[in-house]
C-alpha cells in the first residue's frame, strides 16, 4: 500500500483531537499528516487520501478548507482512492449535519475520484444531510460533542475497513 495523506483543516481544534485518534489507527502504516492551513499543493502527491473537515454554517465548508477550495478543484483525483471524515453537530445543526465533506466528494467525484468509507446513519439523530446517498453517509460521520466516546471505536472500524480499499 502506497503512503496516504491526510488532510484536515480545523479552527476549534476538535478536529485537530480527532486526526490524533485516527494516527493512533495508522501508526503501522506508512502516512503523513498536513494541516490545509498550510496550504494542500502536496495533495495530488498521494494516491490514498483521507480528508478530514469540520461543518460550518449550513453545511460549509471550514474556514481553512474555503480558503484552498479553488485549488482543491483543480485537482485530478483520477486513480485516487478517498475516504471522507465529517465533524458537526447532529442536534444543533440537524439540518446540515456533516454537510461539509459533500462539498468535498462532490469535487471528488466529479474530477475522477473513487470515494470508499461510505457509512450507515443508524444512531444517529438529524433531521437531513446533503451527505446521505442511499441512506449512508458519505463518509464518517463525527459528532465530537454529543457521541464523542464513541470516537475511537468508529475510527477504528471505518479504518479498518477501507485500509484494502487503498492502492
Amino acid at each position: 500500500m502506497k503512503k496516504i495523506g491526510v488532510f484536515y483543516g480545523t479552527t476549534s481544534g476538535t478536529t485537530t483531537g480527532v486526526v490524533d485518534e485516527l494516527e493512533f489507527y495508522l501508526r503501522k502504516d506508512d502516512y503523513e499528516v498536513h494541516n490545509v492551513a498550510d496550504g494542500i499543493s502536496n495533495l495530488s502527491e498521494y494516491e490514498n487520501l483521507i480528508l478530514i473537515t469540520p461543518t460550518y454554517g449550513v453545511g460549509e465548508l471550514q474556514a481553512d478548507w474555503e480558503n484552498v477550495y479553488d485549488e482543491f478543484c483543480k485537482i485530478d483525483f483520477t486513480g485516487k482512492v478517498i475516504g471522507l471524515i465529517g465533524l458537526g453537530n447532529q442536534y444543533a445543526f440537524g439540518e446540515s449535519f456533516v454537510g461539509g465533506i459533500k462539498v468535498l466528494y462532490d469535487v471528488i467525484v466529479n474530477n475522477g475520484g473513487k470515494v470508499v468509507g461510505f457509512t450507515s446513519t443508524e444512531g444517529y439523530h438529524f433531521e437531513e444531510s446533503d451527505s446521505v446517498i442511499e441512506d449512508k453517509f458519505i463518509g464518517l460521520a463525527i459528532d465530537e460533542g454529543n457521541q464523542g466516546d464513541y470516537t475511537p471505536e468508529k475510527l477504528k472500524t471505518w479504518f479498518e475497513e477501507i485500509k484494502p480499499e487503498f492502492n
